[in-house]
C-alpha cells in the first residue's frame, strides 16, 4: 500500500502548525527530530496513518498517548517507544512540553544495516519500553551524539550508522529481546513481518508457510504460541488496521476498499471490521473524520 505512505515531509504539513521554519530538512535515511520542536506543534488527535520509515521515539520529559495497531499506550517519562515499518499509528494526545527525540529511520537502512537475527530482535521489543533515569540518561547521551552528526554539514553515513546501531542495541539489550529466540518465535515473528509487507495480496496461509519454508501446521502452531491467535486471523487483523487508512484517506465506498484488499464479499469484511475495530466501516468513518 505504497500509496498510503506518509513521509516526513507529508506528516508535517498535514499534522503540525505554526512556523515550522526551526524544522530542518535533512537528506539522511536516518532523520532525528528533539521532541522539542515536534511536540508543541502536534495536531492531535493524529488519525491512524501507515508511516513509511521505523519509529522510534525517547521520551525524558512529559507523555503522550499513542496508539499502535489495536493497542493504545500511555507514554511517561523516561520511556521509548517502538514503531516498526508496516504498523499503523497514531497520536491521540501529547505533553506540548515533552522532551527527548524522534528518531526515523526508512527500511532500506535498516535491512542494509542489521543482520537478520538482529531485525527480529528489533521486531520482538514491546513497542513500550519504560526505563529507568540511568538508562535513559544514557540513551540521550548515544541520542545527542546521533543528532549531532546528522546535522553537521557533511554527515559521516559509516559514523552515523554506527551510533544508530549503538541505541538499537542498547534497547534490545534493555528489553531483553536479545536473548536468544526459540524456532517457534523466529517463526512467528518473520511471519508477521512477512504479513505487513504482503497482505494486500496474499491472504492465504499457505503462501507464507511457502516463504518460510515450513508447512502449513507449523506455522500455525508457531504463531498461535507466540501471537495467541491463528496466521489466519493474524492475516485478517493486519488486513483489517490498513483498511482503517483507506476509510480516512479516501472517498471509496466500503465495497470498494473491501475489493482493493482483495475481500471477495463486502459484508463478510464489514463484519470483520466490526469484530477488530468494534464498530462498522462506516461508523468509523464517520467518527473519525
Amino acid at each position: 500500500m505504497e500509496k498510503n505512505q506518509i513521509n516526513a515531509d507529508e506528516f508535517v504539513s498535514k499534522f503540525m502548525d505554526g512556523s515550522l521554519k526551526h524544522l530542518t530538512y535533512i537528506q539522511t535515511p536516518i532523520k532525528i527530530f528533539p521532541l522539542r520542536d515536534i511536540a508543541p506543534y502536534l495536531k492531535t488527535p493524529v488519525p491512524p496513518i501507515f508511516f513509511g520509515y521505523n519509529l522510534l521515539i525517547h521520551i525524558t520529559e512529559g507523555y503522550f498517548n499513542q496508539q499502535i495497531e489495536s493497542t493504545t499506550f500511555m507514554v511517561n517519562a523516561p520511556a521509548v517507544v517502538i514503531c516498526n515499518y508496516g504498523h499503523i499509528s497514531a497520536i491521540h494526545s501529547v505533553d506540548k512540553s515533552a522532551q527527548g527525540y524522534c528518531v526515523l529511520i526508512k527500511e532500506q537502512a535498516m535491512t542494509s544495516m542489521f543482520r537478520e537475527q538482529e531485525i527480529l530482535h528489533i521486531f520482538n521489543i514491546a513497542p513500550l519500553l519504560n526505563l529507568s533515569k540511568e538508562d535513559s540518561q544514557e540513551l540521550n547521551n548515544m541520542l545527542d551524539l546521533l543528532y549531532r552528526e546528522i546535522y553537521t554539514d557533511k554527515p559521516y553515513k559509516e559514523l552515523y550508522e554506527s551510533i544508530f546501531k549503538t541505541v538499537a542495541l542498547k534497547i534490545i539489550k534493555l528489553s531483553n529481546a536479545n536473548k536468544s529466540l526459540e524456532r517457534k518465535q523466529e517463526i512467528a515473528l518473520a511471519f508477521k513481518q512477512l504479513v505487513h509487507l504482503h497482505f494486500n495480496k496474499h491472504k492465504t496461509v499457505d503462501f507464507y508457510a511457502d516463504k518460510l519454508a515450513v508447512s502449513i501446521n507449523y506455522l500455525n502452531r508457531c504463531v498461535s504460541s507466540v501471537f495467541n491467535k491463528s496466521s489466519k486471523e493474524l492475516i485478517l487483523e493486519v488486513a483489517i488496521i490498513n483498511s482503517q487508512l483507506l476509510l480516512l484517506e479516501t472517498n471509496k465506498s466500503v465495497a470498494s476498499i473491501a475489493y482493493e484488499l482483495d475481500f471477495a464479499d463486502p459484508s463478510y469484511f464489514t463484519r470483520l471490521f466490526k469484530k477488530i475495530v468494534g464498530i462498522s466501516p462506516s461508523e468509523y468513518r464517520k467518527g473519525v473524520k
